[in-house]
């Protein structure tokens, strides 16, 4: 009796551990649908993901796409510096589609992030991971006072300096620091406190226990990318990450 119980007892903690875990679509469910697309933003939730993570950057008519890379010939064949061009011309551009995405989705253009903000369900998650400079907050203040309205977002950004400034302009909504570096993560620990940001948004190969311990003293929340097999979610979940951003996270949610 006392063996089932322990049993019992065990199974419950590893179940709400479960539900504490939260799964992030890597640039929305880009396996099924073109990364950064709105189509792969809206499917990540209707797929169940816990969230949603895009790519900003600014225009040269000041505004707010989704976009990953610096210029668009990765996606579209044609190269166009997105900072260098105006939305007009890069809203011509389709993106194409990855060997993995369904036909369902060709047609897909280049994304404003107002319009993702307004297709944000409430109760869901958009992580905007900020690709440029401090040059993009003036536009953004604007967009996000204008077109959140439901749903729940958080910024993420390797360059310490602007995911800080993004803390100062936006202290109520949660900021985290990206890094590769383990090196960098220890260093920087003094000025997470200090500029009050929420976490750090770690490449998963970097995190171990030594790591954890040190963020943890420093109340700085942990989460992870790119994670696309069970054992690493596993080895996650097991050092206290509280959430993973994946390319199938639906499936891996599945797995797990």
């Amino acid at each position: 009796m006392r063996s089932l119980t322990i049993f019992v007892l065990l199974l419950f903690v590893s179940l709400n551990t479960m539900a504490q875990l939260k799964f992030i679509a890597h640039r929305g469910a880009s396996y099924y649908a073109p990364e950064n697309s709105l189509a792969a933003i809206k499917l990540a939730w209707e797929l169940g993901a816990d969230g949603a993570e895009c790519d900003i950057q600014l225009t040269k008519d000041n505004q707010i796409v989704l976009w990953h890379d610096g210029n668009t010939e990765r996606l579209t064949g044609q190269k166009l510096e997105v900072a260098k061009t105006d939305y007009s011309e890069l809203n011509k551009l389709e993106i194409r589609l990855s060997p993995t995405n369904s036909s369902y989705f060709e047609g897909q253009h280049i994304p404003l992030l107002k319009d993702v903000l307004k297709a944000t369900p409430k109760g869901q998650l958009l992580v905007i991971e900020i690709k440029c400079g401090n040059e993009i907050f003036p536009e953004l203040q604007k967009v996000i006072k204008e077109y959140w309205e439901t749903g729940s977002i958080a910024f993420i950004g390797f360059n310490f300096e602007t995911i800080s400034f993004a803390k100062t302009n936006f202290p109520e909504v949660p900021c985290y620091y990206l890094s590769s570096s383990k090196e960098d993560v220890l260093k920087r620990i003094p000025d997470i406190k200090k500029y009050k940001l929420d976490g750090v948004d770690l490449n998963s190969k970097i995190i171990d226990q030594q790591l954890v311990d040190e963020l943890q003293k420093a109340n700085a929340e942990i989460w992870c990318w790119t994670v696309d097999t069970v054992d690493e979610a596993i080895r996650m979940k097991n050092l206290g990450v509280k959430t993973i951003t994946t390319n199938r996270p639906t499936w891996l949610k599945e797995q797990m």
